[in-house]
């Protein structure tokens, strides 16, 4: 019983990390992280490119 369950904790573990790994990332404009401006914030610079 004990292996049984070891086992399917193994499994599982396995398909999870499949399926994380075909997940395809959303890229950002520039290849790096989406900087984005804090709340309520009246003029804020985007480190973005024009596009």
């Amino acid at each position: 019983m004990k292996r049984a369950i070891r086992i399917s904790i193994l499994m599982v573990g396995l398909v999870g990390t499949f399926i994380a790994a075909s997940v395809q990332p959303v890229p950002a404009a520039d290849g790096g992280p989406l900087i984005l401006c804090p709340p309520r914030q009246t003029n804020c610079q985007t480190t973005l490119p024009p596009q």
